[in-house]
């Protein structure tokens, strides 16, 4: 299992590539904090994670600890502590986040983590996007997140873009 935070299936569904990631990966499982961040609004990203949501390709969990203390302790969000305690709980395989603090949280207590932008890396070397494709979603994630010049650039050279 795969546990995410928001702002990786917000980006994947920003630049649209959120439902060939799940068809590729499968489910993913979010606590219900995230599923409040994702799907509030009137945007056509939250209304494509809502259906996701309602298709059972994103599955919502319950927590079972409190975030307060990891919110304290490691100064991060209640989405981002939610998906920290699911991954616990769960003994998940893996994050799924783009959030700054939940990486350095991630890294801390060595957890496998994966950012949007090597999704897309990973599923052009599977063969399940195209070059031309990868490039396409790689620059739509850099326009919608907030990456620095040398992780774009680095990710860029996974797939050979212009």
């Amino acid at each position: 299992m795969i546990v995410s935070n928001a702002s990786t299936l917000i980006l994947l569904a920003k630049a649209g590539a959120i439902r060939i990631f799940l068809n590729e990966y499968g489910e993913i499982s979010i606590p219900t904090e995230v599923e409040k961040e994702i799907t509030e609004g009137k945007t056509f990203d939250s209304k494509i994670l809502e259906k996701e949501i309602d298709d059972d390709h994103i599955i919502v969990k319950e927590i079972r600890s409190n975030t307060e203390k990891v919110m304290k302790e490691f100064k991060i969000h209640k989405g981002e502590a939610a998906a920290f305690i699911l991954y616990k709980e769960c003994n998940a395989k893996a994050i799924l986040t783009d959030d700054g603090e939940l990486i350095k949280l991630c890294k801390l207590f060595e957890i496998p983590f994966i950012n949007a932008l090597a999704i897309i890396v990973r599923m052009f070397e599977k063969g399940s996007l195209t070059q031309t494709e990868a490039c396409e979603y790689l620059k739509k994630l850099n326009d919608y997140g907030r990456y620095s010049k040398e992780i774009y650039n680095y990710f860029k050279q996974e797939v050979n873009c212009p």
